[in-house]
């Protein structure tokens, strides 16, 4: 279990040898409550897109630029939703941080510079944003990854071909998500009864 808590969880981030992190706060319930109503909306979503997306990239080659704007599948239909996750993962930093005591100043500027970097669409400098907060601990780190990969899905979609993505990539975000999800809920639910303790 305790391995689960040495690594960034969702996107792989190495962290830093030498840094202090701290790996434990306290357990929250409505912490885990709230993330699995994430998992669940963050996975509807996923359902809904492999479900309207085309089989295979092939037949998205062969598609006119008009039938794909009008496509189930197309960025167009999906981009609500990822702003709600977005908001939804902001809401699970905000609580992370403040069970962490840094609501202060370095909980306000990790909370700021993530906004930013969603804000101009940049998830390719979340490994840099981990990097600037040595001081956070794993619990928000996790969440801050969760984001990342929300925003970093949205943007892949954005960008794709015709802005619809093949099926196989709905799936192989199911397989991350709930991989991630699993390690975080489990990391949250090992505070309730520490090793040792029944």
């Amino acid at each position: 279990m305790m391995k689960t808590l040495t690594t960034s969880l969702l996107l792989g981030t190495t962290l830093i040898s030498g840094c202090a992190i701290k790996l434990v706060q306290p357990h929250d319930a409505q912490l885990y409550q709230s993330t699995e109503q994430f998992y669940k909306q963050a996975a509807t979503l996923l359902l809904k897109g492999e479900r309207a997306s085309p089989v295979n990239v092939p037949q998205l080659a062969v598609m006119p630029t008009e039938q794909a704007r009008q496509h189930p599948g197309h960025y167009s239909h999906f981009q609500a939703d990822y702003d709600s996750l977005l908001i939804e993962s902001n809401a699970l930093i905000l609580r992370s941080l403040a069970n962490s005591r840094q609501i202060s100043a370095t909980g306000m500027q990790i909370h700021a510079k993530a906004e930013r970097l969603l804000s101009r669409k940049l998830s390719t400098e979340c490994d840099k944003l981990q990097h600037d907060f040595p001081d956070a601990d794993l619990t928000t780190r996790n969440y801050i990854d969760l984001q990342c990969l929300v925003s970093k899905w949205q943007n892949d979609h954005a960008r794709s071909r015709e802005q619809i993505l093949p099926a196989l990539t709905w799936q192989t975000r199911q397989q991350i998500l709930f991989g991630g999800m699993l390690a975080i809920q489990s990391a949250e639910a090992s505070k309730q009864h520490p090793a040792g303790e029944l």
